[in-house]
């Protein structure tokens, strides 16, 4: 049962009431005073483009508008924001889906209450002449990867056996797992057929190494709850006003992003100052053009939920299934974007 539901049967008021209080807190040039703003932590899972919406917010003062003096810091793993999260040295936390489930099983109380993503952004890289077209372009190839855990190998595994309808081992597929970094080099070398890859690196792949990209795994899988923000459930119960606000700001931002394309551009060539221009320009193309990978509200579905859940079971990247009533509080992101909706 979702212990916090009661809380926000009045959501849609809380949030004109939160976007108030933001307002009130205003000077001139209509920022809120700094002093008056709530310092809140986030740690994302890495530094991936999946967290763009976090990152314009942030940037475009979007976190700031609704009262919030917001830092983001990124881990190490996929796994260690829960950990930061639940050792209370970060209010938020932004990672996969997945890793609410297997924070459960150990014993906090963790909620998912915004998507981050809502597509798998995976897409194959391969030289000229390599035409993977289909999941059966991938029998018998060599794919270039991280290490497992990672989406690299757990996603394209899955894609096969759930869409594919094969089973990848009996079908000649070998996953050739490196460190970060090591995927564009793998199949430049010749070592890999293709690469599994996130943006930056597919349009680094395209743009730097004349490399192509094909096959974006949304476009396989469809709509899933790839990367979430969660959250205490204690510390939503003790501040749902900061809760609302910080996903308030998600949704305005995902809306901007969509309206805009430039800022998110423009974001991204800030926060990733170290991938070129031209391929900034690729990925952020890339990114907006594939249906759910940068999400048009922070809802999460139940259909969304389920699919994260049979992916991660299969991958065996969770040990347990997270039932939705239980794992997900959609009161916030429901009451966000209705506001949006009606201001339009």
């Amino acid at each position: 049962m979702n212990k916090t539901k009661k809380l926000h049967t009045l959501s849609r008021r809380s949030v004109v009431a939160g976007i108030g209080a933001a307002s009130a807190l205003t000077l001139t040039g209509g920022r809120a005073r700094a002093q008056d703003l709530i310092p809140v932590k986030v740690t994302t899972a890495l530094r991936l483009a999946n967290y763009t919406p976090a990152y314009a917010a942030l940037r475009e003062g979007i976190f700031q508008k609704h009262g919030l003096d917001v830092e983001i810091s990124s881990a190490s793993s996929v796994a260690e924001p829960i950990s930061i999260l639940n050792a209370g040295r970060a209010e938020f936390a932004m990672t996969g889906t997945g890793m609410a489930v297997n924070s459960a099983i150990e014993g906090a109380d963790t909620q998912v209450i915004a998507k981050m993503a809502g597509a798998i952004g995976l897409w194959f890289i391969s030289k000229p002449g390599v035409t993977i077209n289909s999941l059966d372009d991938l029998r018998g190839k060599t794919i270039a990867s991280y290490r497992f855990p990672s989406n690299t190998v757990s996603s394209p595994t899955y894609a096969m056996q759930s869409a594919g309808g094969f089973d990848p081992s009996e079908a000649g597929v070998k996953f050739m797992e490196g460190p970060f970094g090591s995927i564009i080099p793998t199949v430049l070398n010749g070592r890999a057929d293709v690469g599994c890859a996130f943006e930056w690196d597919a349009s680094i792949a395209e743009t730097v190494h004349g490399l192509q990209v094909s096959l974006p795994l949304a476009q396989v899988l469809g709509p899933i709850a790839f990367t979430s923000t969660m959250v205490s459930r204690a510390y939503a119960q003790s501040n749902p006003e900061v809760v609302q606000a910080f996903v308030s700001a998600l949704a305005e931002s995902m809306a901007l992003l969509h309206a805009q394309p430039d800022i998110y551009r423009r974001v991204s060539a800030a926060e990733f100052d170290q991938v070129p221009s031209e391929a900034v320009a690729a990925g952020t193309d890339r990114l907006l053009g594939t249906e759910g990978v940068v999400p048009r509200n922070p809802l999460v579905t139940r259909q969304e939920w389920d699919a994260i859940m049979a992916h991660d079971l299969a991958a065996g990247t969770i040990r347990g299934e997270g039932a939705f009533e239980d794992m997900v509080d959609m009161s916030f992101a429901q009451a966000a974007t209705d506001v949006l909706a009606n201001s339009n």
